[in-house]
């Protein structure tokens, strides 16, 4: 698998880039882990719709489904002109209500996550993780020939999640506070600390930071997250693309 991270900045991003996105390619096609604002504009230096085997959402706030629309829209124009001859599949939290029903498109198929689940998408196994976040919000472990990337995003810290991220080759794990930020208010949050704990729980490989504050100290989270790991700590600065 290629793991790419077009966007990671938490709430809303900095000058030509982009909140929460990540395109994960296998032989057998593309999935979009999330679609914040400015991702599609990102997503298209790496992939065409024609491309994309699925979509997940892990939660309907707009840092990670702001683009999904317009992502619609492209769809539209793909399946109209013959470029692309099936409707998009997209996995999402049924709730808000409100929100669930403003992704809901005749190009596009939405399915409903559920804590556990588990499907295919493009050759690899999707599992499906709930985790503690102000609305319904899940993380994501995509494994391929024994190899798994873990997307952890917007939640508290969960000790009892180092079974899901069990030895993940990548774990992209939210960071979305540090001493002396006030990006956020914290609600529904991590802190760079808990990312380094929760890297060290499930024995991750390698920890990449996300969801990242736009007043953060970036090198200093990394060596926050670094004293409770232990392990590599990267942020999407340093590097964006990983090969499992």
């Amino acid at each position: 698998m290629k793991v790419t991270i077009l966007g990671w900045w938490g709430a809303f991003p900095k000058g030509a880039q982009a909140t929460c996105g990540v395109l994960v390619e296998t032989d057998e096609g593309k999935i979009l882990i999330d679609c914040g604002s400015g991702v599609l504009s990102q997503l298209f230096c790496f992939a065409s719709v024609p491309q994309l085997s699925a979509v997940l959402i892990s939660h309907l706030h707009y840092d990670h489904m702001g683009d999904i629309g317009c992502l619609q829209y492209a769809v539209n124009n793909a399946m109209r002109t013959g470029k692309r001859a099936d409707k998009l599949p997209v996995y999402a939290p049924a709730t808000p209500k409100t929100m669930w029903d403003a992704i809901q498109y005749p190009y596009t198929v939405t399915t409903a996550l559920q804590d556990g689940m588990s499907f295919e998408v493009a050759g690899a196994r999707i599992s499906v993780y709930k985790v503690q976040h102000t609305i319904e919000c899940y993380a994501f472990r995509v494994e391929k020939n024994g190899k798994s990337f873990v997307y952890f995003t917007d939640t508290v810290f969960l000790p009892e999640a180092g079974g899901f991220i069990d030895h993940a080759d990548l774990l992209l794990c939210e960071a979305t506070i540090s001493e002396g930020t006030r990006h956020s208010t914290g609600l529904g949050h991590m802190t760079d600390l808990d990312a380094g704990r929760t890297a060290k729980l499930g024995n991750a490989r390698v920890l990449c930071l996300y969801h990242l504050p736009s007043d953060g100290n970036i090198p200093f989270m990394r060596e926050r997250a670094y004293s409770q790991f232990g392990g590599p700590v990267f942020t999407p600065d340093l590097q964006r693309e990983y090969f499992l």
